[in-house]
């Protein structure tokens, strides 16, 4: 694979840097004009701030801030109870074949949501606090029971059913009790992480987060930006005080995202990126399979997530709408390696990047761009 990002090469170390980032980082100081943290390749802003919210924001960012806060990503966290297609159809009730257990979804947007597992035998009860997911695909209620276990609910609302199924994965855990049976039981690291995802600013010695924290805003990118906002309303220089993920490169903006949509392997990790290569669930983290990809490999740091998506919007449903990123490299005659299509001139995506079934109920786009060899006519 081809070396992946631009700048000095690498010194000699006793403990190597990950070759894409010593390539890129080792040499210099700062990366797009600001300092790098090197032993987190996920926090890349320096400035120790304090969070100040995503409303601060809008003074300055008013356009930005409006279409940010409208997105998947600030919908990705939510209080269940608040969430409409969870509370719309309720109580409602599902047979779980696999238990024998009554499931019952019920409450109402000021009691909050509940989640009850009950047999003939004995019954369990868990409170569903936390609605995980935008609805752009589904979305999951993790809660606690009386005893304050974890637990993610064992039933989803699904946006390609309109309505609620089995979470994806429940059938791996085959409930024996009626506790069990509410969901899966999450552990405080595995909590931790999915706050850490879901949230900006999210601290992981509390037990929840704040409800100003819910949700991917503005600072879960961008970094703590207290320091900034005082220094624009002092009209102070504002270098060095916030972050712009958009000054990254390819594989380190990858590394960025890839924090919570998939840790991309490094280079010379070839077991991992065999390993990606033949499972069909890896689709689900277009992180990882982007390493896989020419594009990617061969255009020295070029390509990056922001090159097809709108950091602070959504991602378009219209697989034609990044034929003209296709095309900035591939039509005739604009870059040495990039050929042109010999079969089509539009919609690039549905044959180089086809949506997958990996999930029952959701479909995903394979971010290993290639020429995808399908059976049939």
């Amino acid at each position: 694979m081809q070396e992946r990002g631009t700048g000095a090469a690498p010194k000699p170390t006793v403990r190597p840097l990950p070759s894409a980032l010593a390539a890129m980082l080792l040499g210099a100081a700062t990366l797009g004009g600001q300092p790098v943290r090197l032993e987190d390749p996920v926090r890349f802003w320096t400035h120790e701030a304090a969070y100040s919210g995503a409303d601060s924001c809008e003074t300055c960012h008013p356009q930005i801030a409006a279409r940010q806060r409208a997105s998947n990503h600030a919908r990705s966290l939510r209080a269940a109870q608040a969430v409409p297609e969870l509370t719309a159809d309720l109580p409602l009730r599902r047979h779980d074949r696999v238990s024998g257990l009554e499931l019952t979804l019920s409450g109402d947007a000021r009691s909050g949501l509940r989640l009850t597992a009950g047999g003939t035998a004995e019954s369990s009860e868990a409170a569903l606090g936390w609605a995980f997911g935008s609805g752009i695909k589904g979305i999951t209620p993790v809660g606690r029971t009386a005893s304050g276990q974890w637990v993610e609910s064992r039933l989803t609302w699904y946006r390609s059913l309109g309505g609620i199924d089995f979470t994806t994965g429940a059938s791996k855990h085959d409930p024996e009790t009626a506790a069990e049976g509410l969901g899966r039981s999450l552990t405080e690291k595995q909590v931790a992480e999915c706050f850490g995802c879901h949230t900006t600013g999210f601290d992981s010695r509390s037990s929840e987060p704040q409800e100003d924290e819910t949700g991917v805003r503005c600072e879960r990118c961008h970094g703590p930006g207290r320091q900034h906002v005082e220094a624009a309303a002092a009209g102070r220089p504002l270098e060095g005080t916030i972050f712009n993920p958009g000054t990254l490169s390819g594989f380190p903006q990858t590394q960025l995202c890839g924090a919570c949509h998939g840790r991309p392997p490094e280079d010379n990790d070839f077991d991992l990126l065999a390993l990606l290569e033949r499972t069909p669930h890896s689709v689900r983290f277009p992180s990882q399979r982007i390493t896989l990809s020419r594009c990617f490999n061969e255009t020295f740091g070029e390509l990056a997530c922001t090159n097809c998506h709108d950091a602070h919007g959504d991602v378009s449903d219209e697989a034609a709408s990044f034929d003209g990123k296709c095309l900035a490299c591939h039509e005739a005659g604009r870059r040495e390696r990039g050929a042109a299509c010999s079969v089509a001139s539009s919609d690039c995506a549905s044959c180089h990047m086809p949506r997958e079934r990996v999930m029952r109920h959701s479909m995903f786009s394979d971010h290993w761009i290639r020429v995808v060899q399908k059976d049939g006519p």
